[in-house]
């Protein structure tokens, strides 16, 4: 008897061992899977939004460059004005001193022919103008000089005309005074 309940058992045993191997159960997800899949997951998303970042930080330092390289172009562009302006102020400069001794020489010139015209030597006066007139002239000197022009050759024609009627004069001074 105690043989038959072993082999009852270890029958049962069995019998339930080689219907539980033949059975097709499905894989049930244990809270160990579902930890895993949700890890992954997460890693993914991590990894995601650290390229997003990444991407948004490269974005960001392409803005900045770009920013700077603007900024850059801008003060070069200012500095190249810059050394234009100063070019064209030297040159001017240059020019003007350059232009200061003929100016002077001009002046000197106008000044000695008043000064000519103001002790009545009109043909002196009337060659230092000739002289003037061969020069560049700024439009308030060639005014001038214009004025200093009409009025010695307006005086020397007086002067000519005074010396002949002082001539014809004393001519006929002589001749009345000699017929006495």
């Amino acid at each position: 008897m105690k043989l038959e309940k072993i082999s009852l058992t270890f029958a049962a045993a069995l019998a339930l061992g080689l219907a539980g191997c033949s059975k097709n159960e499905p894989v049930r997800p244990t809270a160990d899977d579902a930890n895993k899949a949700a890890g992954s997951t997460a890693d993914a998303v991590a990894k995601t939004a650290e390229a997003a970042q990444a991407e948004a930080a490269t974005a960001d330092a392409a803005k900045t460059t770009e920013a700077t390289k603007a900024e850059a172009m801008k003060q070069q562009a200012e500095a190249q004005k810059l050394a234009a302006e100063k070019t064209a102020a030297d040159k001017l400069a240059q020019t003007a001193a350059a232009a200061a001794p003929e100016q002077a020489r001009i002046q000197s010139l106008i000044d000695t022919a008043k000064n000519l015209t103001g002790q009545n030597k009109y043909a002196e006066a009337l060659k230092i103008i000739g002289e003037l007139s061969n020069l560049k002239l700024s439009p308030e000197q060639q005014v001038l000089v214009d004025g200093l022009k009409q009025t010695a050759e307006k005086q020397a024609a007086q002067a000519v005309t005074d010396q002949a009627a002082t001539g014809a004069s004393k001519a006929i001074g002589d001749v009345l005074g000699g017929k006495k």
